[in-house]
């Protein structure tokens, strides 16, 4: 290197801050190229944490979960919800009353078989009877067994029939030992239909409610408080209210939704029953057509 050279370069070295500039690119040029590994990591880390939080998402499992907890509550806790949840339900029993009227029903022959009471107590050939007479005895205050007696013919015959078979079958359910547990006879059918009304996707949750909310009320009248075990007799005194209420198997105002409730019901107790005591088999069969020709006769 000349001389001239030399004395440049040493002059050049006199300004600190000059010589640092010439260090200072390489320095910076370096740092972005160790910034940019952690940033091509810091995704690929994220997407890692983010895909267990995504596949951790069984919360929409447990909405069926409390959905029927909600709708089982329904029927369990009174007030507020189940006032609301009946008005629905009862709109429709008054669509469908309105459009049945011009149609004659079909006789449901679970809760027994007219023609078979005409045919078993030999009284299919006998006039009907006057209704006429029949009612006016009732209104004047007499029983509907004297009622019937002054109206004859068949009327007579069959409430007359109704009280022999009612004291025979009462007096063997009497003398019966068994019992009937509640639960099994009464609160599992009911329990059956809640689950079906649950898992109708074409009902909204209101009308579910709704629908549970009535089998509640059916189950307390059904029960009446009875809990445990219940004897024969006690067994058929509710099979009895529930073939009344249905109108056995005739017109009744019970929604057409629920007579397949009442139905199950009367079954299941029948089956019981007889299970019990299966020597009632023909009294209970025979009263129960009749308490069914009964109700024909009194349509008019």
């Amino acid at each position: 290197m000349c001389e001239s050279h030399a004395k440049q370069l040493g002059r050049s070295r006199d300004h600190g801050p000059e010589a640092r500039v010439l260090t200072e690119p390489p320095e910076q040029s370096s740092i972005p190229i160790k910034r940019a590994e952690p940033a091509k990591i810091e995704p690929a880390a994220r997407q890692k944490t983010k895909a267990p939080a995504q596949d951790s998402i069984p919360v929409k499992h447990e909405e069926p979960t409390k959905t029927i907890k909600e709708m089982a509550g329904v029927k369990r806790n009174g007030a507020g919800p189940t006032e609301a949840a009946r008005v629905p339900v009862e709109t429709k029993v008054v669509k469908t009353t309105a459009d049945s009227t011009g149609k004659a029903p079909v006789r449901d022959v679970a809760y027994g078989n007219s023609a078979k009471a005409m045919v078993d107590e030999a009284i299919w050939n006998l006039a009907t009877g006057d209704y006429q007479v029949y009612k006016t005895a009732l209104q004047e205050g007499k029983s509907a067994k004297e009622a019937a007696q002054a109206a004859g013919g068949q009327l007579a015959v069959i409430h007359q029939r109704i009280g022999d078979y009612t004291l025979k079958l009462e007096a063997a359910l009497s003398e019966s030992k068994g019992t009937i547990n509640v639960a099994e006879a009464i609160d599992k059918p009911l329990e059956h239909a809640v689950l079906e009304i649950i898992s109708k996707d074409a009902m909204s949750d209101t009308e579910k409610d709704g629908a549970i909310q009535q089998l509640g009320a059916i189950q307390e009248w059904v029960k009446q408080g009875l809990q445990g075990d219940i004897t024969p007799l006690q067994a058929h005194g509710i099979l009895l209210a529930i073939g009344e209420r249905l109108n056995w198997g005739g017109t009744t105002g019970v929604p057409e939704e629920f007579k397949p409730v009442y139905r199950t019901l009367f079954g299941s107790l029948k089956t019981a029953i007889l299970a019990v005591v299966p020597e009632a088999q023909n009294l209970h069969d025979r009263l129960t057509n009749l308490y069914a020709a009964k109700s024909d006769l009194e349509i008019g």
